[in-house]
């Protein structure tokens, strides 16, 4: 098969994979200028079961019909062809250069829940687009996911199992045809009825396979038919109620549609986010009381424990003052510092210190030094009083009559 040209213009590469109903190649387009790779498929049932072969048939068409009515989505391959040579049915659709989740899952320890929900959602806005066109894809597993290398996309593949809700509605022959992959396929398919939630099951199965490493035919059930594999990952409570509520054994207790899903999804990251965010703290207030004052930057805690308040200062900041100048005076009024910033500054903003120890003995004796100097000024510089001026008019004798007396 290699190196043969299909349709007269695509030439086959090299061989790909081998499907139930199928044998798929990488191939090019020759009649293009830049010969752009694709992807042929050919049909090539494992079985001459006539049955079998009529619904190899069927499905091949269907998946060429599907993509085709599906129009374009980024994340959907697009169809090329769709043709039948040598009684042979060839379909050739847009190749996708990535690795497939399945390749990830096996080859990677068990994924963190922001991976998980990165999938989720890409997967889940793609599923919304087919439900929308009343399409189900019934073959949703890791090997038809695969992450685009330019840019990390998760691209949907594989739409021969795809069933039409609005054609097939009234045709219960066709519904007793269980197609799908076991683990990953809901009772409800098993039995011939898918619904939009059977594609739900499997997206939700493939987010527990990769949070906890265990295939999905591997998983406990408990009585009534549902899964116990929380207690196997470390995973949040609210987004394992999600996976819960995904994978139930019921197709009615699922979520009904991929935009209540995600919608689920949604509300549960939000939540996350507003408690991660902590309210405005006395930090953000005390930077609105700063008024955009460059000398002093408030330090915004990360979490709402943080109670603490300190402007950060640089060492050579000029704070400004906050009072008048009065004549030759200068005050400056510094920003409330806590015990930590106190010490950091201190130096900066305090004079030099000799030494921790005061020697009291002599302070004290040069206070009384100071005091007694001050009392002598006092005394010298006030005028003799007026009363103590001997009066010469006065006898002599009177003026000295204490002396004698004391004779």
């Amino acid at each position: 098969m290699k190196e043969k040209i299909i349709g007269s213009r695509y030439k086959v590469l090299e061989y790909i994979a081998q499907g139930g109903f199928g044998t798929t190649y990488l191939a090019k387009d020759t009649q293009l200028p830049g010969q752009d790779l694709c992807v042929v498929k050919q049909l090539s049932p494992s079985t001459e079961t006539p049955k079998l072969l009529t619904v190899a048939r069927r499905l091949f068409k269907t998946e060429a019909a599907a993509l085709n009515n599906l129009g374009h989505h980024e994340q959907i391959p697009e169809l090329l062809a769709y043709f039948e040579e040598s009684e042979k049915f060839y379909l050739v659709q847009q190749y996708i250069d990535g690795q497939t989740i399945e390749q990830e899952l096996n080859s990677q320890d068990i994924w963190s829940e922001g991976k998980v929900i990165e999938l989720l959602q890409d997967c889940l806005k793609i599923l919304e687009f087919i439900h929308a066109q009343r399409v189900i894809h019934r073959d949703l597993k890791p090997a038809n996911l695969i992450r685009r290398h330019c840019d990390q996309k998760i691209v949907l593949v594989d739409f021969g199992t795809v069933k039409n809700v609005l054609q097939e509605r009234n045709k219960s022959a066709q519904l007793t045809i269980p197609v799908g992959t076991k683990g990953y396929m809901p009772a409800e398919q098993a039995r011939g009825i898918p619904s939009p939630a059977s594609d739900i099951y499997a997206l939700g199965i493939i987010a527990i396979q990769a949070l906890t490493k265990i295939e999905p035919l591997e998983l406990e059930e408990d009585d009534h038919g549902e899964l116990m594999w929380s207690h196997l990952a470390q995973v949040n409570p609210g987004l394992a109620k999600i996976l819960t509520q995904m994978t139930r054994y019921g197709f009615k207790d699922r979520y009904q549609s991929a935009s209540e899903t995600l919608q689920a999804l949604n509300t549960f990251l939000d939540v996350g986010i507003t408690k991660a965010q902590s309210p405005k703290t006395i930090n953000q207030s005390l930077s609105d009381n700063l008024n955009g004052n460059d000398a002093a930057t408030v330090a915004v805690s990360d979490t709402v424990e943080n109670k603490s308040v300190a402007p950060a200062l640089s060492p050579n900041t000029n704070l400004p003052s906050q009072t008048e100048p009065k004549q030759n005076q200068q005050y400056v009024v510094l920003p409330r510092l806590s015990p930590d910033m106190m010490l950091k500054t201190s130096s900066a903003l305090a004079p030099p210190v000799l030494g921790k120890k005061i020697l009291f003995p002599s302070l004290i004796i040069a206070l009384v030094t100071i005091a007694i100097g001050s009392i002598y000024l006092f005394i010298q510089q006030t005028p003799p009083d007026s009363n103590q001026i001997p009066d010469l008019k006065t006898p002599r004798l009177d003026q000295g009559g204490g002396f004698r007396e004391d004779l």
